[in-house]
């Protein structure tokens, strides 16, 4: 057998690279900053009593929206902030398109509702709707893409926006967009409830017209209409009274106590 003779194959020649020809007149480029700090990874506080609140206006209005259909559903809220506290007074509904997974408002019914309520006065109110809620019919609560996509949308300086489902279930999230995009989820949900001061007042009355309280504090006192305890670490007859039969023993020492029978005489 003969080998074929073949010539090997030159090694491709090196090209000479260009020397890099420097501008004379080109800046070199600022730097951005000196870093002062670790670069660790970024953490986050949020303030206690961050919360979302219905109120009852609000609550009926959005599950009756939600579940007067079997086809998604949305909504824009008004948003009253108190402190930590976002407070949904109600909601208003446009013209939209929804199906069994979707939801679409029309942009020109929410500027229409937009211009009505600035011809009534309320420029207020127009300027508060900062709440987008929408419903999830047979599903959970989450944030699909599409979701994410709206609150990014409808978020100006900041959205609260609500999703709810089956049973009542609810979920919050509030997305900021000044001075950074953020978004916290799972924020807890309240439903406001109502105070009549007149029932309560007729409430008191009743109690204070069937009701005698037999031994107490006087009835002025913050302290009224509760029964003394044995374990009031107060100067009172009780207090005395469970030091005489219970304080002889050391805080080592145990004892057996025999089944009580007969209720203690008060000591009085």
């Amino acid at each position: 057998m003969f080998k074929s003779m073949q010539k090997p194959e030159e090694a491709p020649k090196k090209v000479a690279e260009k020397p890099v020809e420097s501008k004379l007149d080109e800046k070199p480029r600022w730097p951005l900053g000196v870093p002062l700090s670790k670069s660790d990874k970024l953490s986050c506080f949020l303030p206690d009593g961050l919360k979302v609140v219905l109120t009852q206006e609000a609550f009926e209005q959005l599950f009756g929206y939600a579940y007067a259909t079997r086809s998604e559903i949305s909504c824009l809220g008004i948003v009253r902030r108190e402190g930590n506290s976002f407070i949904i007074e109600r909601f208003h509904l446009v013209k939209q398109e929804g199906g069994s997974a979707h939801t679409e408002m029309e942009p020109s019914a929410i500027a229409e509702m937009v211009e009505q309520l600035l011809g009534q006065g309320k420029a207020e109110e127009a300027r508060s709707i900062k709440c987008w809620a929408h419903s999830h019919p047979g599903m959970g609560v989450f944030w699909s893409k599409t979701d994410d996509n709206t609150c990014i949308l409808l978020a100006s300086d900041y959205l609260v926006s609500l999703v709810v489902s089956d049973d009542y279930a609810i979920r919050c999230r509030i997305d900021t967009r000044q001075p950074i995009p953020f978004t916290v989820d799972q924020v807890p949900v309240f439903c406001e409830v109502r105070t009549d001061q007149a029932k309560l007042e007729q409430y008191a009355k009743e109690v204070a017209e069937k009701v005698t309280v037999s031994f107490g504090p006087p009835a002025n006192s913050a302290e009224a209409g509760r029964r003394p305890s044995l374990f009031d670490d107060d100067e009172s007859l009780w207090s005395d009274y469970f030091r005489q039969t219970h304080g002889f023993l050391d805080d080592d020492e145990t004892v057996e106590l025999e089944p009580v029978r007969d209720e203690p005489p008060i000591p009085f």
